[in-house]
């Protein structure tokens, strides 16, 4: 038989802790706060001994409706439920909330307890009976069979585990070791004297002692120094066990419950996720940027949603806008409360941890979307067709929650080996064809400019990609089109060609600034003797980026030549002497102080010289050689 967690759900002072102790002997309220007060805050857990020895794992959730987050909380990997409705009080609000949580979470296998069977007659019973199949008129607990039990007949809760081991033996078979990958949601962490940091949780595949895991979000590799398991010690666990460990790497004040540890390469910390909701019902579908609270995992967090798509039917896709990264999977499962008063939404199911802002009602997003929600038959080429760009085979399995490897893609997909880039063939080839169009205009309206800046290709085409990938990509993409050269791309054979125009407003510039040899002029001076000055314009930031003219202060041009001379002037001074002052360098281009000065100071910006101020007869100061 596998192992199976089992958990206890129901409204406050329905006799889930007095149940977990008839059926373990163990009592789950341990807090000191839980004894004064006779209901359980935290998750408690117990062991479950079946017939032929193995241990299954009981969870005991609280009732009370302002700890619903530690419900959620003790759900996270629950196959079995023993359902609290006890006989003296009836369906009562917790109830009701219970079920629908669970409902949502997708936790389907169980078993209704009546609790305090004692305090009621045979009718009342009866009543409740018919109540509760009324109650759960829906396909959800259905199957449940209903077991009375009371705390003044103990026989009635051997009858109880009895029927436990029943049903579970149903769903054993069910249960599989599907994790390829470990995952552990943490519930609890504590730091007990000379022992170190403790975390425990509910495991998902196996791991061993000695074994490194990344502890999220903070992204910090922690080792196994031992595992528990009810107290006792192994050195493995596997799926669907109540575990404790000590790790190294990390002290327990960095870690807090909602934290995971995991070998899984697809976890992310994320802000923006793309989700599918369903509402539990038509009142309790949230506005546009509705502030939310999300429980996922045994973690609780805050943020907004926005919506993808019009309210059409009870699945709607949206987007959670968290206040902070958080560490999900595709597949996770969450319920979402409102805010303010901790109502309850509805459930989600992540889709993307790789969510982009994009606007609503988007048909291609939608498109994707769709293809998430049906993963398990998806066509990888038909996913990147419509995904209508780029993607690394490291974000593709984020996204699929998978573990493909670049020997998995048909011909329909074209690999960037060295960069691990996938993009279906025809995508790629509409993607050349834009850029191609989109360059060959650029490069009509501007004749005298090289071409266009990769950032400003990456913010058209890739804004959502990083500058690595973008580059890699682009370099493929050139291979017989494109050139890229210093950052610019153009069309393989352009090259500019001056007008008999252009040529005339180009000397016309240079002669202007040769007229004013080491002094050059300010921009606007040089503009005031152009009639046309767009054309103007456009030879003169040609010739920068020529370098025929250079800026050496705040728009203030110079030939390069003369730029160059006066560093060759410089650079001999220095060859005898270790500092220059303004003066002597005034003197060296024989020309003002206001010149020497805009050159010195250039020098010194462009580490060239270094400035240094003394006193002597008042501040002065001079230049020391430092890069020439």
């Amino acid at each position: 038989m596998n192992n199976i967690i089992i958990g206890t759900a129901g409204h406050i002072d329905h006799g889930k802790t007095t149940l977990v102790k008839y059926l373990t002997d163990v009592n789950t309220d341990t807090m000191k706060e839980e004894k004064e007060r006779g209901m359980t805050i935290d998750l408690g857990f117990a062991p479950l001994i079946t017939p032929d020895g193995q241990i299954f794992s009981i969870i005991d959730v609280p009732g009370h409706e302002k700890f619903i987050k530690n419900m959620v909380a003790g759900a996270k990997g629950i196959d079995f439920v023993l359902f609290l409705i006890a006989c003296d009080d009836g369906i009562m609000p917790q109830t009701i909330e219970h079920k629908e949580i669970l409902k949502l979470l997708g936790i389907q296998h169980g078993i209704i307890v009546l609790s305090k069977r004692d305090l009621v007659s045979s009718e009342k019973v009866e009543e409740l009976k018919k109540e509760i199949s009324s109650f759960f008129d829906d396909n959800f607990f259905k199957s449940f069979p209903i077991v009375e039990v009371s705390n003044k007949d103990e026989h009635s809760y051997r009858i109880l585990y009895n029927k436990i081991i029943e049903e579970t033996s149903k769903i054993a078979k069910t249960i599989s070791e599907k994790n390829k990958f470990f995952r552990l949601d943490i519930d609890k962490v504590y730091s007990p004297k000379g022992v170190g940091t403790i975390v425990s949780g509910t495991s998902e595949g196996t791991i061993s002692k000695g074994d490194f895991l990344t502890l999220y979000p903070h992204k910090i590799q922690v080792r196994i120094k031992a595992i528990q398991t009810h107290g006792k010690s192994v050195d493995t666990i596997v799926s669907h066990q109540r575990c404790a460990f000590n790790i190294s790497g990390v002290t327990a004040k960095e870690i807090e419950r909602g934290n995971v540890l995991t070998n899984h390469p697809a976890l992310l910390n994320s802000r923006l996720i793309d989700v599918l909701f369903t509402p539990l019902n038509n009142e309790t579908i949230p506005k546009n940027n509705t502030k939310i609270r999300l429980n996922i995992g045994t973690g609780e967090y805050y943020g907004k949603i926005k919506y993808l798509q019009d309210c059409i039917d009870k699945n709607i896709f949206f987007q959670l806008i968290m206040d902070r990264e958080i560490p999900v999977n595709f597949g996770d499962i969450g319920i979402l409360r409102s805010l303010g008063n901790s109502t309850l939404l509805g459930g989600i199911r992540i889709l993307n941890t790789l969510a982009v802002p994009t606007k609503k009602n988007n048909p291609s997003y939608l498109k994707k979307l769709d293809f998430l929600l049906n993963k398990d038959c998806i066509d990888i080429s038909d996913y990147l067709l419509h995904k209508n760009s780029f993607i690394t085979l490291t974000e593709l399995n984020q996204e699929l929650n998978h573990s493909y490897n670049l020997n998995n893609f048909n011909e329909n997909i074209l690999i960037i080996k060295e960069s691990e880039i996938l993009i279906h063939k025809d995508i790629f080839l509409l993607i050349k064809n834009d850029i191609l169009k989109y360059i060959t205009i650029f490069h009509e309206k501007n004749p005298l400019k090289k071409g266009i800046p990769i950032a400003t290709l990456k913010s058209k085409f890739f804004l959502n990609h990083s500058i690595k990938t973008f580059n890699d990509f682009l370099i493929f993409l050139s291979k017989d089109t494109f050139k890229i050269k210093d950052g610019i791309i153009s069309l393989l054979d352009f090259k500019i060609k001056l007008s008999k125009e252009d040529k005339i407003i180009k000397d016309e510039i240079l002669v202007l600034l040769k007229q004013n040899s080491f002094k050059g002029l300010n921009f606007n001076k040089i503009e005031d003797n152009f009639i046309d000055k767009n054309r103007f314009k456009n030879i003169f930031f040609y010739l920068i980026s020529e370098e025929l003219i250079l800026e050496i202060s705040n728009n203030r041009f110079v030939l390069k030549g003369f730029y160059k001379e006066a560093l060759k002037r410089l650079s001999s001074f220095f060859i005898s002497n270790s500092q220059i002052t303004l003066s002597e360098f005034r003197d060296i281009l024989e020309s003002n102080r206001e010149t020497a000065l805009i050159y010195l100071e250039h020098f010194n910006g462009t580490y060239i010289t270094k400035k240094i101020l003394v006193e002597n007869k008042g501040k002065s100061c001079f230049y020391i050689n430092k890069g020439l």
